[in-house]
């Protein structure tokens, strides 16, 4: 399913295989984790603007999925 949908805050699939192992392989994205991000503004915070921002993107995302 992966591989047919595609939008702008999914990373893109590339492939797959199961033998030896499951293994999903997909675009590189720099820049790290969310939650090495977040971790790393510790202690200041974020201004309320960025968690609403990266919610909408993540729940954006979730809806294209789920509509496929």
């Amino acid at each position: 399913m992966l591989s047919k949908v595609q939008h702008k805050n999914l990373v893109n699939f590339i492939g797959a295989c199961k033998d030896p192992v499951m293994v999903i392989v997909t675009e590189l994205l720099t820049g790290g984790t969310l939650r090495k991000y977040l971790v790393n503004m510790r202690p200041n915070g974020l201004d309320t603007h960025v968690p609403i921002g990266f919610a909408l993107d993540i729940a954006r995302a979730m809806e294209c999925l789920h509509s496929h």
